[in-house]
């Protein structure tokens, strides 16, 4: 077996790119074959330190004297700690090591070189304690409310090169290598990892120690490796529907009622891939494992995925339909993972958007086979892809492809928005191929490239291939050319359509859209992208015309004089009928249209008779354009807000969603200006008829937040509308609001918040309580954000110190409670303030990550709203972060939101102004009329 693993590995060396293959890489010509880890964790002792030994068997395809592995922060002896032999045969004599901190490596110098194709066992001992980061081997806790003591466990997080931190490893992914994990702990603590347990056995010499050992893995790289040591007693749940792989969910003992519907969803998630990929994955079991501490949501480690408390665990009476969504997203992502990630790994760090893309966008498909009814597919696909029109929309912003050239640039690569971006790519992709050309196309690719490593470029390959079959994208189309045009620029097209209504045609024209409309003429060149176009009609067959057999294109060399504009002849609307191009978002873009063109769709839109003949979808899609068009200047203030006007009538959720998310940013902006209360009085009338119509209905047979009703309490109490502050006063009164009945967990949420703000301190007092004593991590995350909404300035004091300095909040959701703080006008000042003066201990914080400390102050930066705040978060920002690596790229991108802020501040929000006004005062003369 040994022998094939290394032909594969061999092969792939050459498969990988040149320019890969540089010094700042480990060589590739010594190649590892087996792992056995040996690790004695004592973590009941005082600085909780472990050490132990990994045995590495490997092989060199050259003649050297010199073996270069991977090691980080492990203290390994000068002396006897490092030896050599043969495998099965005498010693090699080794003469020195050397330990280089900056690159994380060991060298092992031997006196004779070594031979080619003869098996090597290197042994290392080494020593460290467990670290406070959630990175590599690393500590952990959490309160058991039975019993009120803290409980400390040790675990793992190796992506993507922090193996090397918890013993000596060859730390790179183009390696697959099997792991026999051994494991020494007390004897009153559990030991998990990738495989089931083998035999369990007292330790030699430490007294109430024993080993735990494990089935050997099947190869892997060292990044999916786990291992953990808890006080875990038993799984929460486990599944036997798969009865040669039993599936458990293990949690803290006072959450295990919380593991049920993850548990349940695995094996049909399994069953669903496994036909919808033709591959099975074969597991000799699968330990789910919610741990307090996590770097990530989630993480896909073979036989033992790990997750963040609140990404897995669920209960019925407390949380919402969005959490229970999250948990089977997070589930889904992660069995996703195991065909593309695990099965076909990537081969360097700079594709690892790939895997994640594909985990992103494929998992929807899962969800969606679980419930049908949430209809997850559409809302999961609208979300992302509005969420990447929002960030992409500006100067600097990050491209999906980041250049890795050695290890310090590996955390630019993770790029959640990236990962969107692509995810939203592969829907157009999808989209133009075909259910049955695309579901082939994955298919040939995890056949292709099984146990193997791959890169984007292999994926393109096998895309065209099945369209070149299937004749679907029509000829001169190649597959590459249109990926690399959406991955290797930055931003998106604005679509601009003007129609000549006496012929049925239409001219459509591309350019970049900036939110902030002063950079489009500063740019050196005109981007330009192969867009597929679809559009729909009131006439249209089947109301819409999805078959893609027109491109807006580019030219294909420099010299091209071929223009980037195309023209839709024979199109089946008449004069009087509007058209919608890129149905259902079948493409990252925006779309204006003539003045004639959206006057047809204004009128469709304010009759509640004829709205609903536009798709919810499109509709969202619609208002989403209209708010960034008139923020962007082109469409003025009183059109968008004239358009908008008909959200009176709308029920949906899908488009209330997108409507929320753009009165938050003008919110934002404007909540602190002399002038807000004419824009929250305009809010107000907006949501008026929507709230009267939420009270009158049936509250109790609501289904959550599946309708719009969530949104509509949450925006008619944040804008203080008097009949939604009495409701959520009148609620919390009543004593129940945490114990279930109408309110889904965010609505209760809102009546926290309200509580909070309009109540007394009695009342505050309560729901300081309910968070000490909760241990449900959605629950406590909802409830310290209620306390943000707090008009008291030591109660908010109170919140930041709990938020960065206490155990109670987990730095996965600081960020959220960060946030609720800093909306609030009060509690702006003070998070300046407390950053102002805190932030190394922020930076501690965050394990000091670029990427984790700027991501948490973005809040300060979004709600930004002065010239001089803009300047002091400048200097303080470039003071402060100058020396973390990457801090320069994303300090820009954070401060361009700044910058947007002031610049709509400065040219927009007074005509804004006067739109409401123009709006008002028309409503005024119409009643009066009607009357």
């Amino acid at each position: 077996m040994q022998l094939s693993y290394l032909a594969i590995l061999t092969a792939l060396f050459f498969h990988l790119p040149a320019h890969k293959t540089d010094a700042s890489r480990l060589p590739k010509w010594l190649v590892p074959l087996r792992y056995r880890v040996d690790i004695v964790t004592r973590i009941n002792q005082p600085h909780q330190p472990f050490g132990g030994m990994v045995v590495i068997d490997l092989r060199s395809e050259r003649s050297t004297n010199r073996i270069v592995l991977n090691s980080h922060d492990l203290a390994i002896g000068k002396r006897g700690a490092v030896t050599l032999s043969i495998k099965g045969g005498s010693s090699v004599p080794v003469s020195s090591i050397q330990m280089d901190i900056k690159l994380s490596r060991l060298t092992v110098y031997v006196r004779s070189p070594l031979k080619i194709n003869v098996t090597y066992s290197l042994r290392v001992a080494f020593t460290s304690v467990l670290r406070g980061d959630n990175n590599g081997f690393y500590r952990s806790n959490y309160v058991d409310h039975n019993t009120t003591l803290t409980q400390w466990l040790a675990a793992t997080q190796f992506e993507p090169n922090h193996a090397r931190e918890a013993f000596p490893c060859f730390d790179d992914p183009i390696f697959r290598t099997p792991f026999q994990i051994n494991l020494a702990h007390p004897h009153l603590y559990r030991a998990l990892s990738n495989m089931p347990v083998q035999r369990t056995t007292r330790h030699a010499s430490l007294k109430d120690y024993v080993w735990t050992q494990f089935v050997e893995s099947h190869p892997m790289q060292t990044y999916l490796v786990a291992f953990m040591i808890s006080k875990f007693d038993r799984p929460g749940f486990t599944s036997s529907e798969r009865s040669d792989c039993p599936i458990s969910t293990w949690a803290r003992p006072d959450a295990l009622p919380q593991t049920e519907f993850a548990n349940m969803v695995v094996a049909p998630l399994l069953s669903f891939y496994e036909d919808l990929f033709n591959s099975t994955i074969r597991q000799k079991k699968i330990d789910l494992v919610a741990l307090p501490d996590f770097a990530f949501k989630s993480k896909e480690n073979w036989g033992m995925p790990t997750f963040a408390e609140e990404s897995v665990l669920y209960d019925s009476q407390r949380s919402s339909m969005d959490d229970q969504q999250r948990v089977a997203r997070a589930v889904a992502m992660i069995v996703v993972n195991q065909w593309f990630g695990n099965l076909v790994s990537i081969a360097w760090w700079h594709e690892i958007w790939l895997k994640n893309a594909f985990a992103l966008y494929l998992s929807r498909f899962g969800v969606h086979k679980l419930r049908p009814q949430w209809d997850y597919q559409e809302r999961h696909a609208l979300q992302l892809y509005l969420s990447v029109l929002d960030y992409d929309a500006h100067v600097n912003t990050d491209l999906v492809t980041a250049s890795v050239p050695d290890e310090s640039h590996i955390w630019a690569a993770y790029n959640e928005i990236g990962e969107r971006k692509a995810a939203v790519l592969f829907d157009m992709m999808h989209r133009v191929m075909g259910e049955e050309a695309w579901l082939t196309a994955l298919r040939r690719y995890l056949a292709e490239y099984a146990n193997r490593t791959a890169t984007s470029s292999d994926f393109w390959r096998i895309l065209q291939l099945q369209v070149d079959r299937n004749g679907r994208l029509g000829k001169g189309l190649n597959i590459t050319r249109i990926m690399k045009c959406w991955l290797g620029q930055a931003g998106y097209p604005l679509l601009t359509v003007t129609r000549n209504y006496d012929n049925s045609a239409a001219i459509v024209s591309q350019q970049r859209f900036f939110v902030t409309p002063q950079f489009r003429n500063q740019l050196s060149k005109n981007p330009c992208w192969w867009v597929p176009l679809s559009y729909t009609c009131p006439r249209c067959k089947n109301s819409e015309m999805m078959s893609f057999s027109r491109w807006l294109t580019c030219p294909t060399s420099k010299s091209s004089s071929k223009s980037n504009t195309v023209l839709l002849d024979k199109l089946e609307a008449g004069p009087n009928d509007w058209i919608l191009l890129n149905v259902e978002h079948s493409a990252p873009c925006r779309v204006n249209y003539d003045l004639h063109n959206w006057q047809l769709l204004n009128k469709t839109l304010a009759d509640p008779t004829t709205f609903r003949l536009i798709h919810r979808v499109n509709r969202a899609q619609l208002v989403d354009d209209l708010f960034s068009f008139a923020w962007s200047g082109d469409i003025e203030y009183d059109m968008a807000l004239g358009m908008l006007g008909y959200l009176e009538h709308e029920d949906e959720f899908v488009v209330w969603a997108a409507t929320e998310v753009n009165f938050e940013r003008i919110n934002n902006v404007a909540k602190r200006n002399p002038n807000y209360l004419i824009y929250k009085t305009y809010m107000r009338h907006l949501l008026e008829r929507q709230f009267q119509r939420v009270l009158s209905s049936d509250l109790a047979s609501s289904s959550g937040n599946m309708t719009h009703r969530p949104v509509i309490i949450r925006l008619a109490c944040e804008y203080e509308l008097p009949a939604c502050v009495s409701l959520a006063r009148r609620e919390f009164l009543k004593g129940t609001p945490a114990k279930g009945g109408w309110m889904t967990i965010r609505e209760r949420e809102t009546v926290f918040c309200t509580a909070v703000k309009f109540g007394t301190e009695g009342d505050r007092d309560t729901v300081e309580s309910m968070y000490k004593r909760s241990n449900f991590a959605a629950e406590k995350e909802s409830l310290l954000t209620a306390l943000a909404c707090s008009r008291n300035a030591v109660v908010l004091q109170r919140v930041l110190e709990w938020t960065f300095e206490s155990s109670g909040v987990r730095k996965q959701n600081a960020r959220r409670t960060f946030k609720a703080l800093v909306s609030n006008s009060l509690g702006y000042r003070l998070a300046k303030k407390y950053v102002s003066t805190n932030m190394q201990n922020i930076r501690n914080y965050c394990s000091n990550s670029t990427d984790k400390v700027v991501n948490l102050m973005r809040p300060l930066i979004e709600y930004l709203a002065t010239p001089k705040e803009l300047l002091f978060f400048s200097k303080f920002f470039k003071e402060i972060l100058r020396d973390m690596q990457g801090s320069e790229r994303l300090i820009k991108i954070l401060l361009e939101r700044g910058r947007d802020n002031i610049h709509w501040q400065r040219t927009k929000f007074r005509p804004m102004l006067r739109a409401i006004r123009d709006i008002v005062l028309w409503r005024s003369r119409a009643n009066r009329i009607s009357n």
